[in-house]
């Protein structure tokens, strides 16, 4: 009987240090998890503060109306951590009311973004995103004459597709070299590891698409 027990107490001795390491390793794991929290939450202030700090850099737009609409879209994605693509389909309606409301223009903005997506954006990214959408709008709204401007988003083949689409007078773009608005959406597009693709003809309009891999994102 003693040397039963004996084990049974050795037994027990052993589920103790089992338990024991095993309560030490999730520990361990659980401290690792939220000092890796901890530090995403870090990196993604940092991300909010540079842009605030590029803000207060920037020079004023060649108008009031877009340096409003700039100031806009960086407070915008300085304001969280984490963006969804509702959150981007927002921030595009505010960018089409203030073009409507404060250009001499007759053109309708029209938006179409996916009903449900679970894509998140971090601050910097979606700053990117809104100045490929921004600069789209700014160039179709100032010079295309169209009646409709179309502001739509999609995924497809593993790519979100930023597209501004205006159904106004188009340009020959071998006779006119690529301004401002087209050299920041190459930069941002660039930046998200994307591809532009840009057409334009006498009379048909002008489609800006921004296609972004979502593994970039």
């Amino acid at each position: 009987m003693e040397e039963l027990l004996g084990l049974i107490g050795i037994g027990i001795l052993i589920g103790l240090i089992v338990i024991y390491f095993l309560s030490e390793a999730d520990r361990k794991q659980q401290n690792k998890s939220l000092d890796s929290k901890r530090k995403g939450i870090s990196r993604l202030q940092d991300q909010r503060d540079k842009i605030l700090q590029q803000l207060n850099q920037k020079s004023p737009e060649k108008t009031e109306v877009k340096t409003a609409v700039v100031t806009l879209i960086y407070k915008f994605a300085a304001s969280q951590n984490n963006f969804t693509l509702k959150d981007i389909e927002s921030a595009t309606k505010q960018i089409q009311n203030h073009y409507s409301n404060n250009l001499d223009i007759t053109s309708t903005f029209k938006i179409n973004f996916p009903e449900k997506e679970l894509l998140n954006f971090e601050p910097r990214e979606t700053l990117k995103l809104l100045t490929i959408i921004n600069e789209g709008l700014h160039n179709a709204a100032h010079y295309s004459n169209a009646n409709f401007i179309f502001s739509i988003a999609s995924i497809e083949d593993g790519k979100i597709h930023l597209i501004t689409h205006d159904n106004g007078i188009g340009y020959n773009r071998k006779e006119i070299s690529d301004g401002n608005g087209i050299k920041a959406i190459l930069k941002a597009t660039h930046d998200l590891k994307g591809d532009l693709k840009l057409t334009s003809t006498i009379g048909n309009g002008t489609v800006v698409n921004a296609q972004i891999p979502i593994s970039q994102i």
